[in-house]
């Protein structure tokens, strides 16, 4: 039976025991069949307003935060965090109870906080990291991504953020762009990082924007694609629509 959010798991993780047992099929409404537990994504907040993350520099990162949604913790979750950590996930932030057991001298913190994605229904664990006296202070956000879009849905366009890489389909929203295990994504230099971006941008072309699976065959992409990949072009933020993708493997150039 397929799992139906929030209430289609039973969790079986005991957080005074520190152990869970669990095997997972997940098929998050609107989306499809299965998820990217090996896909996992990570994004650094180093900032924040009230003991909440606030994102700066990046308006991709802070869109995709701010529609997150507060949850209870379950199992995916803990899959996320690993068993280590998998107890702090029910423990309050220092800001709530300075007291709590992942509180430092009531003042530092290193709590995890739990969400979920509404628009995929993936996951989300928050780390807050936070110094005695608060110098230094960040959130990092562990999630996965859907295995590609809807049966029908089509990309809009491909968004290079730094180290980070976006997709938006049709309608506008935004997810991260799927990617293999061990198969990570990069602009600016010559390596595994743009290569694999290179054909990823090549299968979308060749698909129309319909498949964004990842997992792209092997060997060398278009030359046009990974040279301009690879270069300084490459590195700066910017969102490339699908007509600027198809002239990128025409031409070698966005404009």
């Amino acid at each position: 039976m397929g799992y139906q959010p929030p209430h289609g798991l039973q969790l079986v993780y005991d957080p005074n025991n520190g152990s869970c047992h669990f095997v997972l099929y997940s098929e998050p409404p609107g989306i499809g069949p299965g998820i990217a537990l090996n896909g996992g994504k990570i994004l650094t907040i180093d900032k924040t307003t009230d003991g909440k993350a606030v994102t700066a520099g990046s308006p991709y990162a802070e869109e995709w935060v701010q529609r997150l949604e507060p949850c209870a913790p379950d199992a995916l979750h803990v899959a996320l965090v690993g068993s280590k950590d998998a107890a702090a996930l029910w423990h309050p932030c220092v800001y709530d109870d300075p007291q709590s057991p992942v509180a430092i001298a009531g003042d530092g913190c290193v709590c995890w906080q739990t969400f979920h994605d509404p628009v995929t229904w993936m996951p989300v664990a928050a780390n807050h990291f936070r110094t005695v006296s608060g110098n230094h202070e960040n959130w990092r956000y562990h999630t996965c991504s859907p295995l590609g879009f809807p049966d029908g849905e089509r990309l809009a366009s491909l968004i290079i953020d730094g180290g980070q890489i976006w997709i938006r389909n049709q309608d506008g929203t935004l997810h991260f762009l799927p990617e293999a295990y061990g198969a990570g994504y990069g602009t600016g230099y010559g390596g595994g990082g743009p290569t694999e971006l290179a054909r990823m941008i090549e299968k979308i072309v060749q698909q129309d924007g319909y498949d964004i699976t990842p997992g792209t065959a092997s060997g060398m992409p278009d030359r046009k694609i990974l040279a301009w990949v690879s270069s300084p072009a490459a590195k700066h933020r910017q969102e490339l629509s699908l007509d600027q993708l198809k002239r990128l493997r025409r031409t070698g150039m966005i404009t």
